[in-house]
């Protein structure tokens, strides 16, 4: 069990060590030794503290993490020469887990392509515009999303995007399985 996560749940709940005590029915030296990783809490303890905060012990137990918490400053960014976009990646990517999806942030300038020949990608893809408008051009149409709206686009559906607007459109796409 990692005690630092009792330590993060408490100051995250604004909670002095204290009043953790006291809710929990522990002595506060017990649960500053917890914290440090000096005593391995019995099941039952554990139990008492999960009640407290209002989660499952697998929170506690679960080594590998099967959550990922991305601050905006650790986003990974890759920037695709041909076109001089950048992408920012919302969850990371390459990190040792098979992500089931990408999920990643760019901008577009005012009258470019995302790419002069249409993509045909192995991959589902939904786009959200979050600021501005964009033409998803297909071989036979074109489709005009606008802020908040989102299109899905099956793989293999050959496709590209066109900002027709005077401002930088601001859109997020998600993938599956994951793009990068």
């Amino acid at each position: 069990m990692d005690g630092n996560k009792v330590r993060k749940l408490r100051k995250y709940n604004d909670m002095t060590i204290d009043a953790l005590s006291e809710k929990s029915g522990f002595t506060s030296s017990y649960i500053s030794q917890v914290e440090r990783n000096l005593i391995e809490p019995s099941l039952s303890a554990l139990t008492k503290i999960c009640k407290v905060f209002n989660v499952s012990p697998y929170y506690f137990l679960d080594e590998e993490g099967n959550v990922t918490v991305t601050r905006k400053e650790e986003r990974q960014k890759l920037t695709i020469p041909e076109n001089n976009q950048e992408l920012e990646f919302l969850i990371p990517i390459g990190n040792g887990r098979n992500n089931r999806f990408s999920v990643y942030k760019s901008f577009l300038e005012p009258g470019k392509w995302e790419s002069e020949n249409f993509s045909i990608i192995d991959f589902d893809k939904c786009v959200i515009i979050l600021k501005g408008r964009l033409i998803v051009n297909f071989a036979d149409y074109n489709e005009i999303i606008e802020e908040g709206d989102s299109i899905y686009i099956c793989s293999d559906v050959p496709h590209k995007l066109f900002n027709p607007s005077e401002e930088t459109t601001q859109y997020m796409c998600i993938t599956s399985p994951a793009a990068y």
